[in-house]
């Protein structure tokens, strides 16, 4: 009885599985709105027989075409580089290979053939750069362009039939995984389109008791405005985590502790909302109902509590932001307390004024039930920001009416660090 062998050429599935992990990297740039925008402000990278070449000087797109460092990749290829000051020509010698290339210009001459080049090489920084494409045209290299990492792929000749592969198959497993990351890029940006905006009503108008305070120095015999701090919740028991102390202070010597129930400071009316009488006096705040709290200035800071305040600014007349935003929160420590919990709130805000959200509600509600925590699945709408106040407008016709404010924390000119309601807020630059 005669017996076959069937051998299996595992090297395809080799290739495949480095291409792979090459290309899976790009897949994290997906998760956000600004996924395109930050793979455009990355550097381009070069990707030579499965190492990352190290760059002086990095590649750049000019015209729609990439243009990265000529000799480190031609150096690495076992071609020996010269470099005529004088007449700005570059040559590259190996056995039986010749090629020479000038500055300015888009022939080049290898092995005795020219060659035309889609840009002509250039000096930057003292560099000279030459159009990807020419790899491929003047050493018989594959290359590809991952314009979603972005990333410049090579694998030359000699590293390919050293693995046991062809060309073919090489280019036909690249192919594939760009056009897999392609469909899964359009698809998360489909996904990440806006939605359609719909009509935001006005925030509640306050009695005008409430005027912000216009320095960051205080004098406590004339308090004016909205002051906030935080102090550690260890084991998240109270605030989940952090806790937001708010004080503000109204004229007729009033005051509201707590985010006001309406938005802003600027929607109090102590006709209907709980505000109270207060007294300072030897370094206590007396409430009309009692409550007692330490208060001092030091340096012009003021404190409450020992928690050091700092006043809430206007948001900026028709601010827009256009980011995604988290909240972090726990109860009790993981691995440690029964019954530990922690969560991760989002909203993503639009510059056409929308917004999508992975709670239902944020906070108190006008025309519905209050509420307080999360709710699964995604919820949008339509935002206003006037004041200090965060008009949401769901697509269900709920609004919600939030405390909002900018922290002082936030780099200079950005909106990185946001209130909303009693929720810290901030850009997951991870």
């Amino acid at each position: 009885m005669q017996t076959s062998t069937r051998t299996i050429d595992v090297t395809p599935v080799r290739f495949a599985l480095w291409i792979g992990a090459i290309l899976l990297a790009t897949m994290a740039l997906f998760g956000n709105q600004a996924a395109a925008a930050e793979a455009a402000g990355r550097p381009v990278t070069i990707l030579f027989n499965e190492r990352q070449l190290e760059l002086e000087k990095d590649p750049v797109i000019t015209n729609g075409t990439t243009l990265v460092p000529f000799r480190p990749l031609f150096e690495a290829m076992g071609i020996k580089v010269e470099w005529n000051q004088a007449q700005q020509i570059v040559t590259g010698t190996a056995d039986g290979y010749t090629l020479q290339l000038q500055v300015g210009s888009n022939k080049a001459v290898v092995n005795g053939k020219t060659l035309t080049m889609s840009e002509a090489p250039r000096l930057v920084d003292g560099y000279t750069l030459v159009p990807v494409r020419f790899i491929s045209e003047s050493t018989g290299s594959l290359v590809a362009w991952n314009p979603y990492s972005p990333q410049v792929i090579v694998y030359t000749e000699s590293f390919i039939a050293s693995n046991g592969a062809t060309r073919e198959q090489v280019q036909d497993m690249v192919d594939k995984e760009l056009a897999r990351i392609k469909a899964e890029y359009e698809a998360a940006q489909a996904a990440n389109q806006p939605p359609e905006p719909i009509a935001v009503p006005e925030p509640p108008q306050g009695s005008g008791v409430y005027k912000p305070a216009v320095s960051d120095s205080v004098d406590v015999s004339k308090l004016q405005g909205m002051y906030y701090g935080f102090r550690d919740d260890n084991g998240g028991y109270e605030c989940g985590g952090m806790c937001w102390d708010m004080f503000t202070f109204l004229q007729g010597s009033q005051v509201i502790v707590g985010p006001p129930v309406n938005g802003g400071p600027e929607t109090i009316d102590c006709g209907t909302d709980s505000c109270q009488s207060y007294t300072i006096s030897n370094g206590t705040l007396t409430l009309g109902n009692g409550e007692r709290y330490s208060i001092k200035v030091e340096g012009g800071t003021l404190f409450i509590d020992d928690v050091e305040m700092e006043r809430v600014r206007p948001a900026n007349a028709d601010l827009k932001l256009t980011d995604e935003y988290v909240y972090r929160g726990y109860t009790g420590l993981a691995g440690i307390s029964a019954g530990s919990t922690s969560w991760t709130n989002w909203i993503t805000f639009y510059d056409n004024g929308t917004f999508k959200s992975n709670r239902l509600m944020l906070g108190s509600v006008q025309g519905g039930a209050p509420t307080q925590g999360a709710a699964g699945g995604e919820t949008t709408g339509s935002y206003r920001i006037s004041g200090n106040t965060l008009v949401l407008a769901y697509q269900d016709g709920t609004v919600e009416n939030l405390l909002f404010f900018v922290h002082n924390d936030s780099a200079p000119g950005q909106n990185n660090n946001i209130q909303i309601g009693e929720n810290y807020f901030y850009i997951d630059e991870d």
